[in-house]
């Protein structure tokens, strides 16, 4: 997205002052936003595939919501706190392709502390935003859980995961694809215009 002052400025989750902003995020988030302004007309696949990543984010939250407040609140020992988590490039791709708002900075902690978006009400970030990789983690309480419930319904969840995974992936194949081909069809990329 275009800023007032002409540079590509990618749309940031508010962060009131919760969350330091680090230089180094915001000038990566600029660089791919700047990117993918350029490519724009030529992405129209990836988008779609994006938009069907939403809808499968969509539909994943209120059942991982429900698996979270059975075991979430009682857990001794929080994937927020033990796991390493960051965001990774094809969540950026993502929020990047549907121009949803950008986490104020990475996800990334030392092991043993605290992801910095994690409040005492559990995330600080709205589902979408989140990092796949918290998205989707079932941790072994969780996955007890489901299998108490039954194969069916743990087949069903893991199907979704996989489903949102496969087409994490295309997007990003499909983002990669256009911008080379566009690369090399660009006449600023021709040897003629070079000299």
């Amino acid at each position: 997205m275009k800023g007032a002052d002409g540079k590509f400025t990618p749309p940031f989750w508010p962060n009131n002052g919760v969350v330091p902003h680090t230089p180094q995020w915001r000038v990566s988030n600029c660089a791919i936003a700047r990117l993918l302004a350029i490519h724009r007309r030529a992405l129209g696949r990836a988008i779609a595939v994006a938009m069907e990543i939403r809808r499968g984010i969509d539909e994943l939250t209120p059942l991982m919501a429900a698996l979270c407040s059975r075991t979430c609140r009682f857990c001794p020992e929080p994937c927020c706190i033990g796991n390493t988590v960051w965001i990774d490039f094809r969540d950026l791709l993502f929020l990047h392709l549907l121009e949803e708002p950008i986490p104020p900075c990475q996800a990334t902690s030392d092991p043993g502390d605290a992801c910095p978006f994690l409040s005492h009400h559990g995330c600080r970030l709205p589902p979408r935003t989140r990092p796949w990789m918290c998205i989707q983690y079932i941790c072994p309480t969780q996955r007890a859980v489901l299998n108490r419930r039954g194969r069916p319904t743990a087949a069903a969840l893991l199907g979704k995961i996989e489903g949102i995974e496969k087409k994490r992936v295309r997007m990003e194949v499909e983002v990669v694809r256009r911008i080379k081909r566009r690369r090399r069809t660009s006449p600023s990329s021709s040897p003629a215009s070079s000299g």
